[in-house]
């Protein structure tokens, strides 16, 4: 992940550090590395050309060092 950021955890207040969320789904562990999860906004539509959603941005996953919760933030918005 780009930059090692830190957040505090809004459940207990201990420091929260990156992590990665991998996909399971068959055919997604043969990948021998995980693409970052991404998210669009509500008003997207397919692309003509690639047939795909266009990306509004990288999701970012933190968990707690003291009580285990996971978090999910936006991260900034792609041009």
């Amino acid at each position: 992940m780009s930059g090692q950021v830190s957040r505090t955890c809004a459940e207990c207040q201990g420091t929260m550090s990156p992590i990665i969320i991998m996909d399971k789904a068959p055919g997604a562990a043969r990948h021998s590395y995980t693409a970052p999860l991404e998210y669009r906004l509500p008003d997207d539509r397919v692309s003509f050309w690639t047939g795909k959603y266009p990306s509004a941005g990288e999701v970012r996953a933190f968990m707690c060092e003291a009580c285990g919760r996971i978090a999910l933030y936006g991260g900034e918005r792609q041009a």
